[in-house]
């Protein structure tokens, strides 16, 4: 299975968070240059991890309420959900083999 990146709004993100099995979430901004060096990143661990986890990206300058509800107050904030449940959340910008190894130790 390929698996790619897919931008999430508010209402989105609210559903998303409620299935079954480990999706990452991206609260990123465009005026964020940490979020932009991200995004390619994300790119390839969607691809890397397409079997066993779901990204979104959402852009909280574009909804504040998504910012407001989650609390966000850095970027690029990323947030890890298990079955409806955050288990774990990182702030600001992280490398691949940073970020490979913290999704594997939640999975």
């Amino acid at each position: 299975m390929v698996r790619k990146v897919t931008d999430v709004t508010g209402m989105d993100f609210v559903d998303v968070t409620a299935q079954e099995g480990a999706t990452l979430f991206d609260l990123w901004s465009p005026a964020c240059a940490p979020c932009a060096a991200l995004s390619p990143i994300l790119d390839d661990l969607a691809r890397d991890f397409a079997d066993d986890l779901r990204i979104c990206k959402a852009n909280v300058a574009a909804d504040t309420t998504l910012g407001e509800h989650f609390s966000v107050r850095s970027l690029p904030t990323l947030s890890l959900y298990r079955d409806g449940a955050e288990v774990d959340r990182v702030i600001g910008f992280r490398s691949r083999a940073q970020l490979t190894a913290w999704i594997e130790s939640l999975l």
